[in-house]
């Protein structure tokens, strides 16, 4: 059992990545003892439909997470056909992967769980950890699963919106995303 590793799936739309994504991934990590934590990059989400293209936001995860030598990233949502469920992309890691899935959520979407698709499946397939947002409480309220893990990980509250939205008014943003992010959203011109 030693041997058998721990592996965080963090996915979103990481449009674009910010430092609250990663200070929550580095946390998890920590808390929960977990090997590696993988970013996923949403292909085409369900309850989502006004984004940055995959490659652009491809792009930026890996710029901002390329100095954790902990976190890695997939591609996995990108060549999946269709719309891309949680339930669907834990199958494919299960068969590419050998370990223990930790899915990390924010209490916003564990809220929202029950209206994803074949959610008791899911917690089959992997443990959930559940982590604070401002404004969103954690409870405990279904599926009655022991593979519901809470963390204690620093509520954070930073927004993708919030960041698009400072860039559109030529607003700073360089303390809420990595360097390396903030010189690709110029560079590039996006969100303007």
């Amino acid at each position: 059992m030693k041997n058998i590793k721990r592996i965080g799936v963090l996915g979103g739309l990481f449009d674009p990545p910010h430092i609250g994504h990663l200070i929550i991934a580095q946390s998890v990590l920590e808390e929960f003892r977990l090997d590696k934590v993988i970013f996923i990059p949403a292909g085409n989400p369900p309850h989502k439909s006004r984004y940055s293209p995959y490659t652009v936001r491809f792009r930026m995860t890996e710029l901002a997470i390329r100095t954790n030598r902990n976190f890695t990233i997939s591609n996995i949502e990108h060549i999946m056909m269709g719309k891309t469920y949680t339930i669907e992309v834990i199958k494919e890691l299960k068969k590419k992967l050998q370990g223990m899935l930790y899915l990390i959520i924010g209490s916003d979407q564990w809220l929202e769980m029950r209206t994803w698709k074949d959610p008791r499946e899911l917690l089959h397939l992997c443990k959930v950890i559940v982590v604070p947002r401002p404004h969103y409480d954690i409870t405990k309220i279904h599926y009655g699963s022991k593979k519901i893990l809470l963390s204690h990980s620093p509520l954070i509250d930073i927004s993708s919106t919030q960041i698009r939205k400072r860039v559109k008014k030529n607003l700073d943003i360089q303390y809420l995303v990595p360097q390396a992010v903030c010189t690709f959203i110029n560079r590039k011109g996006l969100y303007t």
